[in-house]
């Protein structure tokens, strides 16, 4: 089988613009919509959406390659360097993660040999990595498990000797927009870092990073690509496969510069729901403190806290006496008093059964 490397338009990448441009005209809309929403933010609102899309960022894009990372110790690790916590040389995990991360956000990072093998290290050190830091020495396959006794090659990559080579023209193309939008460049690029393979491990994530680089350069992405990657795990691979098929003159890129759209397109309206949610929950307390008590503001910072999934559910008084801390009866008051004011909603369900809803919206 003939791979697309060994093709003569290798590495041109390219797209048809009247395919692409409704997708991208979309996804634009949809980043204004989600930037306009953070800009009515106040800044620990924005740190707080930085944070928390920092780590899902992490999470997600290693889940898909099946390795658990936990939010919270990323978020730890992400305060701790915007503290000023020198994190070279790190041993933790999470720490090396998270300086990886904020590199990839930083527009003032270089898309280079040492800024990818700086990454590979963070990655894997520590463990037993093959030619940790560096291009791979060794050739790569890609494999699809069909049945357990039988593997399916999907893609032959770049023979290791031909690595560098294939590198030094990745990097010239990474600092060159060619006058294409950010969306579609940052697409193409993935898919021809993708396309080499360079390291023996790590690739879709160090990957994923060259994406976030990129748009960072001019504005950082406002939610998780990789969780929306992660719930499409099989249309994230077949696109890649997709997107390297000869073209007139060029290899034809349109199929997964689409689906990479499309992706960026659901992610930002998941974004700007979050974002969203943090106008209404701000709106409520603005709207309600004043008239709350103090175990009334802590019961309630609490459920928000927990996002809008538990918001929704709202809450009952054997749930209130829990968070609060209190009496049956101070709860059953409290509740009522928050009915009373408009802030919740009462069922009408009654006894035990009885569910307060959170007015917030």
């Amino acid at each position: 089988m003939t791979e697309i490397w060994e093709s003569p338009y290798w590495p041109n990448f390219g797209v048809d613009n009247n395919v692409v441009e409704p997708y991208l005209a979309r996804l634009s809309h949809g980043l204004g919509r989600v930037h306009g929403v953070h800009a009515g933010l106040s800044p620990a609102d924005r740190e707080q959406i930085l944070l928390r899309e920092i780590a899902q960022e992490a999470v997600h894009s290693f889940g898909i390659e099946g390795v658990t990372l936990r939010a919270q110790d990323i978020q730890q690790s992400v305060i701790a360097s915007m503290a000023g916590r020198n994190l070279d040389g790190a041993t933790r995990r999470s720490d090396r993660v998270a300086q990886m991360m904020l590199e990839a956000r930083d527009p003032k990072t270089k898309l280079d040999e040492q800024t990818l093998c700086r990454w590979h290290h963070l990655l894997f050190a520590h463990t037993e990595a093959e030619d940790l830091g560096r291009w791979r020495q060794s050739e790569m396959v890609i494999v699809k498990s069909a049945r357990a006794d039988r593997e399916e090659i999907l893609y032959n990559a770049i023979p290791a000797a031909s690595v560098g080579d294939a590198m030094k023209n990745w990097v010239a193309g990474a600092n060159s927009h060619q006058g294409r939008s950010v969306p579609v460049f940052a697409a193409l690029m993935h898919l021809w870092f993708e396309s080499i393979h360079p390291f023996s491990d790590g690739n879709g994530r160090i990957g994923r990073a060259i994406v976030e680089n990129i748009f960072a350069k001019t504005d950082a992405l406002p939610f998780s690509m990789s969780r929306q990657i992660e719930s499409d795990k099989t249309g994230y691979y077949a696109a890649l496969q997709a997107g390297r098929v000869l073209g007139e003159g060029q290899i034809d890129a349109t199929a997964f510069v689409v689906w990479f759209l499309q992706c960026l397109e659901t992610a930002a309206e998941r974004g700007l729901q979050e974002a969203l949610f943090l106008t209404h929950r701000n709106q409520f307390f603005a709207r309600f403190v004043a008239q709350m008590n103090d175990r009334q503001i802590q019961v309630l910072q609490n459920l928000f806290g927990q996002g809008p999934t538990r918001v929704d559910l709202g809450i009952s008084n054997k749930s209130y006496v829990k968070i609060a801390k209190t009496s049956v009866a101070t709860a059953t008051r409290d509740l009522n008093e928050l009915v009373k004011i408009g802030a919740l909603n009462k069922s009408g369900a009654g006894g035990r059964s009885t569910v307060y809803q959170i007015v917030y919206q």
